[in-house]
């Protein structure tokens, strides 16, 4: 495995692990629907973006 696709696994991993920590927090708080939708919504597209990284360089 390449050094710097360990990166990459790093930051997506992260990323979905934001995104569910968003989530949860909707679900505590439902009053702050917008920023953690937001989060959530930035959060996704980084993740999909390093998966897509990710398949891209394992060719």
């Amino acid at each position: 495995m390449k050094t710097g696709l360990i990166l990459h696994y790093i930051v997506g991993i992260a990323a979905a692990i934001l995104v569910l920590a968003a989530a949860y927090y909707i679900n505590q708080n439902p009053k702050n629907i917008v920023s953690a939708g937001i989060i959530i919504l930035a959060g996704s597209l980084v993740a999909f973006s390093q998966y897509l990284i990710i398949r891209r360089n394992k060719k």
